[in-house]
């Protein structure tokens, strides 16, 4: 059941876990990703951190993009489209899914996992995109940026670290906030998969009996959870939200009550990740490719 958290000025929070809970939440015509800001001083604290999140003319990134914004809808469907295309898309960054492979297998890469799995998905956008330590840094301070309580935001912010990360994200993403949200935040739960990955292989012959699709199913993680506001009082299925409140949905934490592929990515709601394809593929791939001996064969 959903968990409400009011102190009054402070915060005025709904958690929820539950996967039928977050799907009728999630579906709520009242319940927006843009956040006003009031209901409390965190829920003004967490709008202003996720308002960095913008192209340098203003224009939003895609994933803070609310249900009823048509721009939003034209962006993700053209995006979809793009990113269905698997056969050619995996054949594109198959030198990436090997050395992902490798490292699955071997627990040795050359470099760092998450360097190898941002110029994966920075080349889902464009052929040529190239990461490096730098850009994997910089994409780990916006996550930390997002997670971090006052004191540590404040820190990343003066330093300048914060304006430097985004500045190198959205340069590396040519302006492509699609992009820029892929290799800078999304990136990061591919990142635990090929470590989960990792971790399963190294236990007995699982990886020779293990198909890559049931270590998909296993190693498979979805975002821990995502922020939406309640903008006025509204019931959401059996869930009941406060106007003007936080609405946190616990995305991993309901994945593993229904575990199947397609819940991670929403894939049946209005804001499906336009990835809803490619990823798994791009995860049964490493699997394989850990599979495979050093002579190439399967």
């Amino acid at each position: 059941m959903a968990c409400t958290i009011t102190i009054p000025g402070i915060i005025r929070l709904v958690l929820v876990k539950k996967p039928d809970e977050m799907v009728a939440v999630n579906d709520a015509s009242m319940v927006g990703r843009s956040l006003s800001g009031r209901g409390g001083v965190m829920n003004r604290w967490i709008a202003a951190k996720l308002a960095v999140f913008r192209a340098p003319d203003g224009d939003i990134w895609p994933a803070f993009r609310d249900q009823l914004d048509p721009l939003r809808a034209a962006r993700q469907a053209a995006l979809e489209v793009a990113l269905s295309n698997v056969g050619p898309l995996l054949q594109r960054i198959a030198p990436e899914i090997v050395e992902l492979g490798s490292y699955v297998r071997n627990g040795v890469a050359r470099r760092n996992t998450g360097v190898i799995v941002q110029q994966a998905v920075g080349r889902l956008f464009f052929t040529d995109y190239a990461a490096s330590e730098e850009s994997y840094e910089a994409a780990r301070t916006l996550q930390t940026w997002l997670s971090a309580w006052p004191l540590r935001a404040y820190r990343i912010r003066r330093s300048g670290a914060l304006q430097a990360s985004l500045d190198r994200i959205m340069d590396l993403s040519r302006g492509d906030m699609a992009c820029a949200h892929a290799t800078a935040l999304a990136m990061e739960n591919l990142v635990k998969s090929v470590e989960l990955m990792r971790r399963l292989a190294r236990h007995g012959d699982n990886l020779a009996k293990i198909e890559p699709q049931d270590a998909l199913a296993h190693s498979l993680r979805a975002p821990v959870r995502v922020v939406r506001e309640a903008r006025d009082e509204v019931r959401a299925g059996p869930v009941w939200l406060p106007s003007r409140s936080l609405v946190l949905l616990a995305v991993e934490s309901a994945r593993r009550q229904h575990p199947v592929p397609s819940f991670a990515f929403f894939a049946s709601a209005w804001n499906r990740c336009p990835a809803h394809s490619i990823v798994p593929a791009l995860l049964a791939g490493v699997w394989q490719a850990a599979r495979a001996d050093t002579r190439g064969r399967a």
